[in-house]
């Protein structure tokens, strides 16, 4: 049998290549009646018996397309058909997509792909239309989305970083004209110019801006304060303010005494008061260190002395230490100091530049 066998291997094996060469596939295809042939196979039991995952392997599917006319395919195949009885699910399952995908030229079926004739058959209104916006904000947190894109922060830093700018400028200005007065009065003095430091004492202008801000601050708070009082007296008894209005020195010393608190309470808590918060200046002990209630205490007890004629306040002035008699009696230096921010010293003008030193 074996024998016999034999030249029938090798008249096959002659033929069967030249035939398979011959073969036009897409002129087999247009002889076959596909419908009438996929009817009687049993795909899903055809595909069982298949190991597709070695036959997509050993499949050059390039080569394939090229020599299949699709369209005449397509055509003469009723696709609802082969579909329904198809596992789709089975033939997914048996199936390495990745591997198949590996095989697929994706640039060149991407080049085969009219992108504008796909976009313009799609109806955007009615895609739009079937999203439920509603439901989908509802899944999407909305917070979590701010904070993740910073949006507090970026609105915190625009509002803050504007009045901060705008602080900063106007500080930077009394300070040029504070180191303006001290060069011309070391000038006069025939001293050297003092080198601006961290450790800055504050300037004459400095400090009268302050102290205007803390009067307006004070007037204010013991206007309200009285205000008030006058009320609630009126509220709970039968008096009123009006009936003390003669007594004006009880009032003097009222208001001198809502002056001590607030000088001794902000100093001695904060080391500013709100003037000299906001020209950027601070109250410290001379040595370096925060001051004490009791000097701030002293501090405040002394200033008026100061006050007389003006006459305490000359140091403040022409002093190299930039320190008031009521700074000498407490041992209290103001310095320049804007809190968080380094100061910005301004560089002189002769070396015709605008920029700042951080100090």
């Amino acid at each position: 049998m074996s024998s016999s066998r034999g030249p029938l291997n090798r008249v096959m094996g002659a033929i069967v290549p030249r035939a398979v060469d011959a073969l036009d596939p897409a002129d087999l295809l247009d002889r076959l009646d596909l419908d009438a042939l996929l009817a009687r196979i049993d795909l899903n039991l055809l595909l069982d018996s298949l190991d597709l995952d070695s036959v997509l392997e050993r499949l050059d599917l390039n080569r394939l397309m090229e020599r299949v006319d699709v369209d005449a395919l397509v055509s003469r195949v009723d696709v609802n058909r082969l579909v329904d009885q198809v596992d789709v699910d089975a033939l997914v399952q048996r199936v390495d997509v990745n591997r198949l995908v590996d095989q697929v030229d994706v640039g060149a079926l991407v080049q085969r792909v009219d992108v504008d004739s796909l976009v313009g058959s799609i109806d955007l209104d009615q895609l739009v239309g079937r999203i439920d916006l509603n439901a989908l904000l509802t899944e999407v947190d909305v917070a979590a989305l701010a904070a993740r894109a910073g949006i507090d922060q970026l609105v915190a830093d625009a509002t803050t970083g504007m009045a901060a700018r705008t602080l900063d400028l106007a500080r930077r200005q009394i300070l040029r004209l504070d180191l303006a007065i001290g060069a011309l009065i070391d000038k006069a003095a025939r001293r050297a110019p003092e080198v601006p430091s961290r450790d800055l004492a504050a300037g004459p202008l400095a400090r009268t801006a302050a102290f205007l801000i803390d009067t307006l601050a004070v007037s204010t708070l013991f206007g309200l304060t009285v205000s008030m009082g006058g009320f609630l007296l009126g509220l709970f008894t039968a008096r009123d303010l009006g009936q003390v209005d003669g007594r004006g020195p009880w009032w003097t010393l009222a208001f001198g005494a809502w002056w001590f608190l607030y000088l001794w309470l902000t100093v001695g808590v904060s080391g500013r008061t709100i003037g000299k918060g906001l020209v950027g200046l601070r109250v410290g002990a001379s040595n370096g260190e925060d001051l004490s209630l009791r000097s701030a205490a002293l501090r405040a007890i002394t200033l008026p002395a100061s006050m007389v004629l003006g006459l305490g306040l000359i140091p403040a002035v022409v002093g190299r230490d930039r320190r008031a008699l009521h700074d000498r009696i407490a041992g209290s230096q103001v310095t320049v100091d804007w809190g968080p921010r380094p100061v910005a010293l301004p560089v002189p003008r002769s070396t015709g530049t605008t920029e700042t030193v951080a100090a």
